[in-house]
């Protein structure tokens, strides 16, 4: 049995999704049987970069569960396409070289600060 949940993410965030942890709530929220998901972001009007990733992050643990999404503005479209692209790409880390410092007293510091 195909178990459907719509999900009205206004009535649980008001109108902007910001933070990591923010979205990681948005789990509790659905429920464990559920095989197809519908979020419903009828009213957001913005969603930012580490919220968009969580909630990626949230569909991955999730793979039984179909994902739909409906009413979502042009920005917030925007983020999930970014982060879906990032996401999809392979990260190359550079590999940088610092020199380490060693400053006994703050004097020493506020000269070394004071002379770049």
């Amino acid at each position: 049995m195909i178990m459907k949940q719509i999900i009205r993410l206004k009535d649980i965030y008001a109108s902007d999704l910001y933070t990591r942890s923010r979205a990681a709530e948005l789990r509790k929220d659905i429920i464990d049987d559920a095989s197809d998901v519908t979020l419903d972001f009828n009213g957001i009007g913005f969603m930012s970069r580490s919220f968009a990733d969580e909630l990626c992050n949230i569909i991955d643990s999730l793979g039984k569960t179909s994902f739909h999404y409906i009413n979502r503005n042009a920005d917030v479209e925007a983020m999930m396409t970014k982060v879906a692209e990032g996401r999809n790409r392979e990260r190359k880390r550079g590999i940088s070289t610092a020199r380490m410092l060693k400053f006994h007293d703050m004097e020493s510091l506020s000269q070394y600060l004071l002379a770049i």
